[in-house]
């Protein structure tokens, strides 16, 4: 027994590995091509408008597709829905290599989309190997890979797109994928058993039933607001940088809403891809820095899990972030930036992991799946929204629209944050009256 015991142990911990190859390679790949899809959407004549929505349509492909993979899953296991999901990515990647027109930069954005909704039949993967109260530990394996591929993609898109353009990195990235389904087919074991837990991911179904819960359903409001705010810089960066920061003068952009004339060289855009890269890996490394150590010293020890300061923190977050939005659009060269973006940076890390704390300890432990659904949910709808809302603002507006707007989001943001610390503290206070 003892054998057979340890033999299990070795068998979840490789499928936890494989999980996290799949889903930080995945993530590498969306990383990769994040700060440089304006470049390229400028690059076949997207205003940047068309940019935002490039953006948004990878989200809301994900978001439809994510509860099918999950019920598909169910069905017919684990194991070859990542597979089949993994080839999807691999031709979307390809597609987009050798895009040569906005319709095919579409379709390969709708492909991936559709594609990555395999991250949570990853996460079911998870559920199948562990056990209840090992779990969360499980799924910390899951953040752990969205960090790595949110660190390493951006700067690796950057020098890739400066070196090559999108045939550079749609290849890489399609050579990643490759090296995932082939380590998803050699090592990764069916893990789909008899009664055990549904891999369908409850998206706006876990949001409507989540919102009826008061303390979550803020959370979830404060979710939405950050994830639309940031998703507009995100969405309209690499255009913005076109626009004011490279050697060779602004790109103009006049056109019309969906498309404007072609006038960037390949020098332009190497510069643009280049520039871009640095600044979104300095975003991606601070915040891995922040969220791995400042956060866990402001929340941890006493004081924390749930008296409020989960909320002070986000609150801070973002002010932090709310303050860098502001800046964006004033920043003299492009130095400045990188101060600038490092505000972002570490707005985000304050905010997104201390929200998602306080839903997992607020929540009624029986609905606790349904809160934390919804609250996924909510980052989708605000990674759909924001880019296309910054992007239609950027082309109507001018350069600055996006980033003053995505600022009163958050201030708006930090008074109902003010008012949830206030009110986690309070809560906190009767259960230690009780005790």
């Amino acid at each position: 027994m003892a054998g057979q015991s340890r033999e299990t142990r070795v068998s979840r911990t490789a499928s936890l590995r494989v999980v996290f190859g799949i889903v930080s390679l995945d993530l590498i790949g969306f990383g990769i091509l994040i700060p440089q899809l304006g470049v390229y959407g400028v690059k076949f004549g997207a205003s940047p408008f068309t940019v935002g929505l490039l953006i948004s349509v990878y989200s809301l492909m994900q978001l439809v597709a994510a509860p099918v993979l999950g019920r598909l899953s169910d069905r017919f296991g684990r194991r070859p829905v990542l597979l089949v999901s993994q080839v999807g990515s691999l031709l979307g990647y390809l597609l987009f290599a050798g895009a040569h027109s906005l319709p095919l930069l579409f379709l390969s954005r709708v492909i991936d989309g559709i594609s990555g909704g395999n991250i949570a039949t990853a996460q079911a993967v998870v559920a199948d190997i562990t056990r209840p109260e090992e779990r969360a530990k499980g799924m910390g394996v899951i953040g752990a890979a969205f960090g790595v591929g949110f660190v390493l993609g951006p700067a690796l898109g950057g020098f890739l797109g400066a070196w090559g353009g999108n045939l550079a990195i749609g290849l890489f990235a399609a050579g990643l994928v490759a090296v995932n389904l082939v380590c998803t087919y050699l090592f990764l074991p069916e893990s789909r058993v008899p009664g055990g837990p549904d891999g369908h991911a409850r998206t706006l179904k876990s949001a409507a039933q989540a919102l009826r819960l008061p303390f979550v359903a803020k959370c979830l409001v404060l979710m939405l607001l950050f994830t639309t705010a940031f998703a507009q810089m995100e969405g309209t960066f690499s255009v913005y940088l076109l626009t004011r920061f490279l050697s060779a003068g602004p790109v103009p952009l006049a056109g019309g809403l969906f498309l404007h004339p072609v006038v960037a060289d390949a020098d332009v855009l190497r510069e643009a891809s280049l520039r871009a890269g640095w600044l979104f890996a300095m975003v991606g490394v601070l915040s891995a820095l922040v969220q791995g150590g400042v956060v866990r010293r402001l929340v941890g020890g006493e004081g924390g899990g749930g008296t409020g300061r989960e909320a002070h923190v986000a609150m801070a977050g973002f002010g932090v972030t709310a303050v860098g939005l502001a800046l964006l659009p004033v920043a003299p060269t492009y130095g400045w930036l990188f101060p600038v973006m490092g505000l972002l940076a570490v707005g985000s890390a304050l905010t997104n992991p201390c929200l998602s704390a306080l839903v997992s300890l607020h929540a009624p432990p029986e609905r606790l799946g349904a809160a934390l659904g919804g609250f996924q949910a909510a980052g989708s709808l605000g990674r759909i929204v924001g880019p296309a809302l910054g992007g239609w603002l950027f082309t109507r507006l001018g350069p600055a629209a996006p980033y003053g707007t995505a600022a009163g989001m958050l201030i708006l943001g930090t008074v109902v944050a003010a008012a949830l610390a206030t009110q986690a503290r309070m809560a906190g206070a009767r259960v230690g009256q009780r005790s």
